[in-house]
């Protein structure tokens, strides 16, 4: 029996993977993501004996990108965790960190932020406060969870895909991927219709002032009062608003793209080269 583990990293399709193409594989069994969650983040007991080669596909799985991953720590321990499992074998789909940043913001904002970018990348804040950070640059540099699990379990085993390559040709890239993995699906079934549900910065800057009337449940935010129902009315319209939609080419300036950039040149430049990659086709920071 095989065991693949699809871990994210988050904002890179791992959604679409759950709902429109693992639960259509015919030689496969999709593990539900509560019995996932239950096991890796509660240690709360599951039994994964299984017939049927199975599929665990949760993007958490690479860490949770609104309380920094704890530095790290919290991805290490699912590792060994699955390192354990009977034949594993790990995907990983990572994303260009310029665009995967600003979309992690996005995504806080979403659930209920309000920070500010600068105030959401910037941890020092939390670091003196004994606190978890909001974000961390660490979170995002691929090499360390990648060398992580070649190191548990063998570098034949883990798998590395681009996400670009993914929204640029699904289907292309989809019929690479069931090679790769022996998966047996019928494609005809596989729905490929591409939802874009990105912020506009019109939707931006009233989320950030709506979200100052909710206690919505998210690691770090303010709020003035909290007015019942005022966040999940106010989602709604916002996205309906597509008009400028948020790019991190325009969004980010200069100051903080050299920031990034000097964060991950050099790690991207080791994975580019270990797993023959084209990062600089879709401007990685190298």
């Amino acid at each position: 029996m095989k065991n693949l583990f699809h871990i994210g990293y988050h904002k890179t399709a791992t959604t679409w993977f759950q709902k429109k193409f693992y639960p259509l594989l015919k030689n496969y069994n999709q593990v539900d993501r509560s019995k996932i969650r239950d096991f890796f983040f509660e240690n709360k007991y599951q039994d994964f004996s299984s017939k049927k080669n199975q599929i665990f596909c949760d993007e958490e799985l690479s860490g949770n990108i609104h309380n920094g991953a704890y530095l790290g720590l919290l991805s290490e321990n699912i590792a060994t965790k699955i390192s354990k499992f009977e034949n594993p074998k790990v995907i990983i789909f990572i994303r260009n960190q310029y665009d995967i940043i600003v979309s992690s913001y996005l995504q806080y904002i979403k659930e209920g932020g309000n920070y500010s970018f600068s105030r959401y990348i910037e941890h020092k804040e939390f670091e003196r406060s004994n606190r978890s950070s909001l974000f961390s640059f660490k979170h995002f540099d691929y090499k360390n969870l990648i060398h992580k699990y070649q190191s548990l379990i063998g570098k034949e085993n883990v798998y590395i895909y681009l996400f670009e390559d993914f929204i640029t040709d699904q289907e292309l890239f989809i019929s690479s991927f069931i090679k790769d993995h022996n998966l047996e699906i019928d494609l005809n079934k596989v729905d490929f219709k591409k939802n874009n549900n990105s912020y506009s910065y019109v939707s931006l800057f009233f989320a950030r002032i709506i979200n100052s009337f909710s206690r919505k449940n998210v690691l770090y935010k303010y709020y003035i009062i909290h007015l019942p129902f005022v966040y999940e009315y106010a989602r709604e319209i916002l996205r309906r608003i597509k008009i400028f939609p948020v790019r991190s080419r325009s969004f980010l300036n200069d100051e903080f793209r050299q920031i990034i950039n000097k964060k991950y040149s050099d790690s991207n430049k080791s994975i580019e080269k270990e797993y023959n990659l084209d990062l600089d086709k879709y401007n990685y920071p190298l």
